[in-house]
């Protein structure tokens, strides 16, 4: 199995100085993804040879924070939620793991598939 490895958008520079020393920590290598590379699929970025699925929509980017974690076992992805709570890392909202599912989508393709689930959570939670 490759390392692990987490992608990260849009972060503001405290967050991502927080993130890559909780990863330091971890043994994670660390991605800050630049704008110029939100269209390549993240399985390219994770070092996955891809085809990259045909983009849903003509989107150019986003600017919520994403975090995309690859290459990661159960344990160790709990282990690194777990240290972003203790390390008082403010929360984002969207996050994912890579799948086989959506190893070739590109940022904006996974994060509206994330907005979408999240809202579809936030419906059902007030219909309680």
């Amino acid at each position: 199995m490759a390392n692990p490895l987490l992608l990260a958008y849009n972060l503001d520079e405290t967050t991502l100085r927080q993130l890559e020393a909780l990863c330091l920590k971890q043994r994670i290598r660390f991605c800050a993804v630049p704008r110029d590379q939100f269209s390549l699929p993240i399985g390219i970025l994770a070092g996955i040879p891809v085809a990259a699925r045909p983009a849903c929509s003509p989107q150019s980017g986003f600017c919520e924070p994403m975090l995309v974690m690859c290459h990661m076992l159960s344990p160790q992805l709990d282990a690194f939620l777990a240290g972003m709570r203790k390390d008082g890392i403010p929360r984002i909202a969207l996050k994912a793991v890579m799948t086989p599912s959506n190893v070739a989508w590109n940022a904006m393709q996974l994060r509206n598939e994330l907005s979408a689930e999240h809202e579809a959570m936030q419906r059902s939670a007030r219909r309680k």
